[in-house]
């Protein structure tokens, strides 16, 4: 709880059933606001899925990707932003998405206008010297603008995530946490060959200092 106050929010990415029970009625006892996710795990089946995914949807035409990394102009960078939270999902810090403090990177999709309409992320979460830590990365910041839903950009960009992190850095494996009822969430999931893994995700926010008592969906 003292990164809670420190720095308002904080998750634990992997509990049991037990665990998460005790944790939160722990941090809901101090009055802070808790979010439970199910956690889905992808390994060799979902490259595989993601190649073929990546061989049978077309990009629109009216759409170009980008790639976020270290030179990407700050305009492309705010509408990965724009788009995320336009969808209710909360990226990770800019440093993170172009590759700069740790292994990561966002993917965004953007039309005719320049404007944002669709991105993907990922990034190592896991201290490198867990047993998984280097070969296991957060994967998911799926969003789609209500008005280009049905070309399946979310399976696309996410696609392409999860193949870019293992091209390049290593990463084999790749979570995200779904919360339950997110049947939306768990369609490309399951779309992509992740899987329920019987685990689970607990973000913990302050209330306080973050409004609205939670981060993401």
């Amino acid at each position: 709880c003292a990164l809670i106050d420190l720095q308002g929010s904080g998750s634990i990415v992997r509990l049991s059933d037990a665990e998460l029970a005790v944790l939160r009625d722990a941090v809901e006892r101090r009055g802070l606001a808790s979010t439970h996710y199910t956690r889905w795990l992808g390994q060799q089946g979902a490259r595989d899925t993601a190649r073929k995914v990546l061989g049978d949807i077309p990009l629109p035409d009216d759409l170009s990707l980008h790639r976020i990394g270290p030179d990407t102009p700050h305009e492309i960078l705010a509408q990965l932003a724009h788009v995320a939270l336009a969808c209710g999902v909360l990226p990770p810090a800019g440093a993170v998405l172009r590759g700069q403090s740790r292994p990561g990177l966002g993917i965004v999709a953007l039309d005719s206008a320049g404007r944002g309409v669709a991105c993907a992320g990922a990034a190592a979460i896991l201290h490198p010297d867990r047993p998984e830590g280097r070969r296991q990365c957060w994967w998911g910041m799926l969003a789609t603008l209500p008005e280009r839903r049905g070309a399946r950009l979310s399976l696309l960009l996410g696609a392409m995530a999860l193949l870019d992190m293992q091209a390049r850095y290593g990463f084999t494996e790749a979570f995200t946490g779904i919360e339950p009822g997110n049947t939306a969430s768990e369609a490309v999931c399951t779309r992509l060959g992740l899987v329920p893994e019987g685990t689970h995700v607990l973000n913990v926010v302050d209330p306080a200092q973050l409004p609205g008592g939670r981060m993401t969906k």
